[in-house]
């Protein structure tokens, strides 16, 4: 009997810290009004568009009734959440970074990503992704491969309203699925596209693509230049 008077006794006190915090919000105002929208009578017949929802800050200075009625309201989205990872492409070349070097497949805990690299048309091995897949319900957005990407071409990506209702094929997200370029990264991410890290990471793929880039014209030019004449015996 003395433990069913404290379950009661726990039960009031939840009660009235719930009548509480009513009474408060429709004293200051607040009983019929979202915290990050207009009255809720028009919400109910004019809400947002996709993009301009209202966003809505929750802090240690949040008291009363909070609830955010997604999707006409969000959450802010901090330049550090991660969901799946994104493959970047210089937006002034148009040349993806990957080089399909299979080590963010390598570090991957639960081995979600696979690649295949491309080939030339003599069978010589390109450095460049021909395939490249991630499996979004087996990635546990851990950001391993974007830290361990030798050429930063993986970074984590904001999007995650990925649902569908079917799993099999739109959940194996594809290349050209996870393509992005590099002026959508600096956008969404900053901070870190102005770090002093990134800002030096960015010199170094730079010149490692140049010096590809020379590679390959040298080998074409060699290819192009003509045979030298085979002197031929002088007659008699």
């Amino acid at each position: 009997m003395v433990s069913g008077l404290g379950v009661i006794r726990g039960h009031m006190v939840t009660m009235r810290r719930f009548l509480l915090t009513f009474w408060r919000d429709i004293r200051q105002g607040k009983g019929l009004s979202r915290r990050g929208g207009g009255h809720l009578l028009v919400d109910l017949f004019r809400k947002p568009a996709r993009g301009d929802e209202p966003r809505v800050q929750q802090d240690f200075k949040t008291d009363g009734l909070f609830t955010v009625e997604y999707p006409d309201e969000r959450l802010p989205v901090y330049e550090r959440f991660r969901v799946l990872p994104m493959l970047v492409y210089d937006t002034e070349d148009g040349n993806v970074r990957c080089t399909s070097c299979n080590i963010c497949a390598k570090v991957c805990p639960p081995q979600c990503i696979w690649m295949t690299q491309a080939k030339s048309p003599k069978g010589t091995v390109v450095p460049l992704p021909e395939d490249f897949y991630i499996d979004m319900d087996v990635c546990m957005n851990c950001g391993l491969c974007s830290e361990y990407c030798p050429f930063d071409a993986i970074k984590m990506d904001h999007n995650f309203e990925l649902s569908n209702y079917e799993r099999h094929q739109t959940h194996i997200f594809s290349l050209q699925d996870l393509l992005v370029s590099s002026e959508f990264y600096a956008k969404t991410h900053p901070e870190a596209w102005n770090s002093a890290d990134e800002v030096a990471e960015r010199g170094k793929v730079a010149k490692k693509k140049d010096q590809r880039l020379q590679k390959a014209l040298a080998g074409s030019k060699t290819a192009a230049a003509p045979a030298k004449p085979v002197p031929q015996p002088a007659r008699a």
